[in-house]
């Protein structure tokens, strides 16, 4: 009787590893809603990142077309533009993060290489961010006008050549998603 009960006992106990092994095996698969979730909450961080950026241009630009006669004046606007482009920065990084979280979790390389352009797509652009912020820091600091468009020259140069990386990165990014449509669906 005993050997009856042990056997059925280890039966079912095999029965049930195997059940736990086959339902592990299918939830081991690919990661990629999580992954689009993560995306998503990139993008989000994007689309605010991207108004924090024109409100700190448009200061920026406001500050340049301040009168000479008005320096205070200016200078108080360049702060502003300041404080908008490091919440712009901000974005910019947290959408990278985003993307790289992403990119670490069990997904189909295709999309896992999508993601790593990404990444360096948006700390590129948290890196042209910053190189905007320097014409406003540039006003601030500088103490004669020939110093402040030396500055403001170098940075526009810097945040030019950045946003020309970035642009690059975004299109290889783009085409990987364009000829691998079914590597972001799950």
């Amino acid at each position: 009787m005993n050997m009856k009960i042990d056997r059925s006992v280890t039966g079912a106990l095999l029965a049930g590893f195997m059940l736990l092994g086959v339902v592990l095996a299918c939830s081991s698969g690919l990661e990629t809603d999580k992954a689009n979730q993560l995306v998503a909450q990139g993008n989000s961080a994007i689309d605010e990142g991207k108004k924090f950026f024109k409100d700190a241009d448009e200061k920026k630009n406001k500050m340049l077309h301040t009168d000479v006669s008005q320096l205070a004046e200016a200078r108080t606007i360049a702060n502003e533009a300041i404080r908008a482009y490091d919440q712009a920065e901000q974005k910019a990084k947290e959408a990278a993060g985003k993307f790289e979280d992403a990119s670490k979790l069990n997904i189909n390389d295709k999309y896992k290489e999508y993601l790593n352009l990404k990444v360096k797509e948006f700390n590129k652009r948290a890196e042209l961010i910053e190189a905007a912020r320097d014409i406003p820091q540039a006003l601030i600091d500088s103490q004669s006008r020939s110093s402040f468009t030396s500055r403001a020259n170098a940075a526009t140069e810097k945040a030019d050549r950045l946003n020309k990386e970035a642009g690059d990165l975004s299109d290889q990014a783009d085409k990987i998603q364009k000829d691998n449509p079914d590597a972001f669906k799950k």
